[in-house]
């Protein structure tokens, strides 16, 4: 979860930086979907933005606080665990996954 976290306000900068930098040629909302575009083309952070773009702009349209991403992350996380569930994974099968999907998001 403070993964996540930490992911969300590394990307918010590097998002920014270059949303700031398209804001001289472009509108607000192109610049930041070419921003994200541009992130993606660069490999940085492509899992996490291609299953977290919605969340990344929503964070640049609004102000965020920190409670709010807290509720967003474990709310996705009971969602995935409940959809492995269904799937038939066991415990072990479920935590093995999630600790699968922390290590390539930090790729």
């Amino acid at each position: 979860m403070r993964f996540i976290l930490k992911i969300l306000q590394i990307l918010r900068i590097l998002v920014q930086t270059e949303v700031n930098k398209n804001l001289k040629t472009m509108e607000l909302a192109e610049a930041v979907e070419v921003a994200i575009k541009n992130c993606v083309e660069r490999n940085i952070l492509v899992y996490f933005l291609e299953k977290h773009a919605s969340e990344v702009l929503n964070m640049l349209f609004t102000e965020w606080n920190l409670d709010d991403a807290i509720e967003v992350a474990r709310e996705e996380e009971r969602e995935e665990i409940l959809d492995l569930i269904e799937k038939g994974y066991t415990a072990a099968d479920i935590k093995n996954h999630l600790h699968k999907q922390t290590r390539s998001a930090s790729v």
